[in-house]
C-alpha cells in the first residue's frame, strides 16, 4: 500500500486511520522501551527575541513532519503573519501567485523580491525575475526555517523580511541513516533516503529526495528532485570548514483557471526550474570574537514553455547569483557586542522569449548587476537576574553599480522582567531594483527603452512593539503590533505624456497586530493558537487578509503514538500580483476558507525499546471545503497519505 500511489477519498482515509490504530495495539509482545522524556512542541517551535530586538519565529523538523509539508510554502501556512499561495500540490510555479510566501502584506507576487529566501545564511533566488521561485526550496533540504518578520540592517540587506532555510547535519557520533516511503491521494508519491557520519574531526551528511503527484485537476501534475551534500571539519580548536551543496530541478504544469471564470486561459503552460547552490564557510569562535565568512553561487534556470497567454511562445532563462559575505561579533568588554560585516552580491543572467512562427526572438542579456554593502551594529546589556535592559543601533551602506547608493538605520530595545519581555524597534529597510527590470524592457515591453536605469531602490520604514509573557507556568502569550510604510516603488509609466518608462512613485503601508498564545495543560498536550489582524494602504494588496487565525494542538496519545492536529481560516483577500502597472488596480479576490488537517504517528521501537522510526497518517482539508488561493484555481478537496520511516 505504502509503495503504490493511491486515490483516496473520505473512506478510504477513514479505513487507513483504523488500520494505523490497529498497528499501533497490535504489539503482543512486551517490550521495555527506553526511558523517554514526554514533550509536546507546537505547530511553531518558538518565537524569540534577539538582542538587536528581531523577532524571529523558528519551525523545526518535527513541526514540518507535523505538517505534512510538500514544499515550502505549506511548511509556512501555519506560521503567524505569513500567507501563502500555491496551486498545485507538488511544485511551484510562476514565482508569484504559482507559490510564494507574504509576510504582513509584503512578499513576491507583487512581484519583487521584498521577502528574502536563503539557505544557511546565503540568498537563494532567480536573478532574472528578481524574486524566488520557492521549487527551488525544496522542504527536505530543510532542518530548521527561520521566519523574519522585518528586515535589520544589521542582520540582513536589500529585502524586507526573511525566511531561511538551515540545512541538516550529522550531528551525532557514529554512522546513522533513515529512509521515508509515503503515498496519498492525487497520485502523490514521496521518498526520501539520508545518510551521516560524524566523529572528533569530520561530519558528513548526505540526502535525496524526490516527490510528485498527478494533481488533482488535468494537466496539474509535478516533480520535484532534490539532492544535498553537508561536510564540515574542524580545523583547529576554534576553527571549521563546512561546505554544502544542494541540487533542486523541477517540473510543474499550470492547469490554467477553470472554464467560465472568465480568466485568460493558460493550461499547459510548462514551468522547468533547476539550481545548483553551493556554499562554502569558514566559522571561528573566541571568548570575544566569533565570526563567519561565506562563498556562495547559485546558478540554474527557470524556463516557461507552451505560454498561452503568450500565443504558445517558449521563454529561456539561464541566472546566475554570486558572493561573498563575511560577519563578525567583538565583545570587547562586558555586557556589550559591537557587529559588522560586508555583503557583496554578483547578478547574471539570460532571458529570450522565442515566439511561434517567424515571429522574432527577443533576447536579453548577458546582463551583471553588482550590490555591495557594509554593516555595523552595537548592543550592549545592563542588569542581571531578574531585569534586563538591551539597547541597540544599526547602520548599513549600500553601493549598486547602477542604482546608486542608500543608507539605513535601525534602533531597538529589549527590556526582560522575570518572564516577562517587551521589545520595540525602527528602522529603514530598502530593496534595490534586479535584473527584472531590465530584462523586461528587453523581452516584454521594448517601448521602455533604458529608463529602468534612472531607478532608485524602493524603501521601507518598519516600527514593531512587542510583549511576551506568561499567564502561569502553562500558558505563554505574545502581542506584538507593528506598521510599515513603503516608499518609492518602481512601476511603468505609460503615455501620455510620452515617454513610456520606469519610475519610482508609488507608496503603500501596512499596519496591524498579532497574538500568539501556547499552553500545555498537562504533559501529554500542547495547544496553540495565532491570531493576525491588517490593514493595507492600497487595500487590494494581495495575499493581505484583513483577519486570519491559526491553531494546532499535539498529543501524546501513548509513548508510542501522537497526534497532531492543525487548522486555519482566512478572511476573503485579494489575490493575483500587484501590477507594476501606474495605477492598475487589483481585481482577484478569493472568498474566505477554513482547512483542517491532522497526522498520526505510531512510533516503531526494536526489542530493546530503541527509536527506530514511525509510521505515520495524515489527513489534508478534512472538512473537504472549497478553497483556492487565487480565482479559478480550486485547491483539492479532502485527501490523505500514509507512509513509514525507518532509522537504519
Amino acid at each position: 500500500m505504502i509503495g503504490t500511489a493511491t486515490s483516496l477519498g473520505g473512506h478510504a482515509f477513514t479505513f487507513l486511520l483504523t488500520g494505523v490504530f490497529s498497528v499501533a495495539m497490535a504489539q503482543t509482545e512486551p517490550v521495555e522501551l527506553e526511558q523517554v522524556e514526554v514533550v509536546t512542541t507546537p505547530i511553531v517551535d518558538e518565537t524569540r527575541v534577539d538582542r538587536l530586538a528581531d523577532q524571529t519565529s523558528l519551525i523545526g523538523r518535527e513541526q514540518i513532519e507535523a505538517l505534512n509539508a510538500q514544499d515550502l510554502t505549506s511548511a509556512l501556512r501555519r506560521t503567524p503573519g505569513v500567507t501563502i499561495s500555491r496551486y498545485n500540490a507538488v511544485g511551484s510555479f510562476g514565482g508569484g501567485a504559482g507559490g510564494s510566501v507574504l509576510i504582513r502584506g509584503l512578499g513576491s507576487s507583487r512581484p519583487g523580491g521584498e521577502v528574502m529566501m536563503e539557505v544557511d545564511g546565503v540568498p537563494n533566488y532567480n536573478a532574472i525575475f528578481n524574486h524566488p521561485l520557492l521549487d527551488l526550496m525544496s522542504i527536505d533540504a530543510a532542518e530548521s526555517i527561520e521566519v523574519s518578520r522585518r528586515a535589520n540592517p544589521v542582520a540582513s540587506g536589500n529585502s524586507f523580511a526573511g525566511v531561511n532555510m538551515n540545512t541538516p547535519r550529522a550531528r551525532a557520533e557514529g554512522v546513522s541513516a533513515q529512509a521515508m516511503i509515503s503515498a496519498g491521494s492525487f497520485g502523490m508519491l514521496s521518498e526520501k533516503v539520508s545518510i551521516g557520519f560524524k566523529d572528533e574531526r569530520f561530519d558528513f551528511y548526505a540526502g535525496q529526495s524526490h516527490r510528485q503527484a498527478d494533481g488533482h485537476r488535468p494537466d496539474s501534475d509535478g516533480k520535484l528532485n532534490n539532492y544535498l551534500v553537508h561536510a564540515g571539519m574542524q580545523l583547529a580548536e576554534n576553527w571549521e570548514l563546512r561546505y554544502v551543496l544542494n541540487r533542486t530541478d523541477n517540473r510543474a504544469v499550470d492547469p490554467g483557471p477553470e472554464t467560465g471564470s472568465g480568466l485568460p486561459q493558460t493550461r499547459g503552460d510548462v514551468y522547468l526550474t533547476e539550481n545548483w547552490l553551493n556554499i562554502v564557510t569558514a566559522a571561528w569562535g573566541y571568548e570575544r570574537a566569533e565570526g563567519w565568512v561565506k562563498a556562495y553561487s547559485n546558478e540554474g534556470k527557470g524556463d516557461w514553455l507552451r505560454r498561452a497567454t503568450s500565443g504558445n511562445a517558449d521563454a529561456f532563462n539561464d541566472y546566475k547569483l554570486s558572493g561573498v559575505r563575511w560577519r563578525e561579533v567583538l565583545r570587547l568588554w562586558e555586557g556589550s557586542e559591537i557587529t559588522g560585516g560586508m555583503d557583496y552580491d554578483l547578478m547574471e543572467g539570460t532571458s529570450v522569449s522565442v515566439q511561434p512562427g517567424a515571429a522574432p526572438q527577443r533576447k536579453f542579456g548577458p546582463e551583471k548587476f553588482r550590490l555591495a554593502s557594509a554593516y555595523v551594529g552595537w548592543n550592549h546589556t545592563w542588569g542581571s537576574g531578574e531585569t534586563e535592559v538591551i539597547p541597540s543601533v544599526g547602520i548599513r551602506y549600500y553601493d549598486h553599480e547602477i542604482f546608486g547608493h542608500a543608507t539605513c538605520t535601525q534602533a531597538g530595545l529589549v527590556v526582560r522582567r522575570g518572564q516577562s519581555q517587551w521589545h520595540m524597534s525602527a528602522g529603514r529597510a530598502v530593496k534595490f531594483p534586479g535584473l527584472d527590470v531590465a530584462a523586461f524592457s528587453v523581452v516584454a515591453i521594448p517601448a521602455l527603452g533604458q529608463s529602468w536605469r534612472s531607478l532608485g531602490p524602493e524603501t521601507l520604514d518598519q516600527y514593531e512593539l512587542g510583549w511576551k509573557g506568561e499567564l502561569d507556568r502553562s500558558t505563554t502569550i505574545e502581542l506584538t503590533l507593528f506598521r510599515n510604510e513603503g516608499k518609492d516603488r518602481y512601476v511603468f509609466v505609460p503615455p501620455p505624456p510620452p515617454p513610456f518608462q520606469f519610475l519610482n512613485i508609488e507608496i503603500f503601508r501596512t499596519q496591524g497586530a498579532e497574538l500568539m498564545v501556547t499552553t500545555h495543560p498537562n504533559e501529554t498536550l500542547t495547544l496553540f493558537g495565532g491570531l493576525s489582524l491588517l490593514e493595507t494602504t492600497p487595500d487590494d494588496l494581495p495575499y493581505a487578509p484583513e483577519w486570519s487565525i491559526v491553531g494546532g494542538a499535539t498529543w501524546q496519545l501513548s509513548s508510542l503514538l501522537t497526534l497532531n492536529v492543525d487548522g486555519s481560516y482566512s478572511s476573503s483577500q485579494y489575490a493575483g500580483s500587484q501590477a507594476r502597472a501606474n495605477g492598475a488596480p487589483n481585481r482577484e479576490r478569493v472568498a474566505a476558507y477554513a482547512l483542517l488537517n491532522a497526522r498520526l504517528v505510531y512510533r516503531l521501537v526494536d526489542k530493546d525499546g530503541h527509536d527506530r522510526g514511525e509510521i505515520f497518517l495524515a489527513g489534508e482539508n478534512l472538512l473537504d471545503r472549497d478553497y483556492r488561493y487565487r480565482p479559478g484555481y480550486p485547491m483539492t478537496g479532502i485527501g490523505g497519505t500514509i507512509g513509514v520511516r525507518w532509522k537504519l
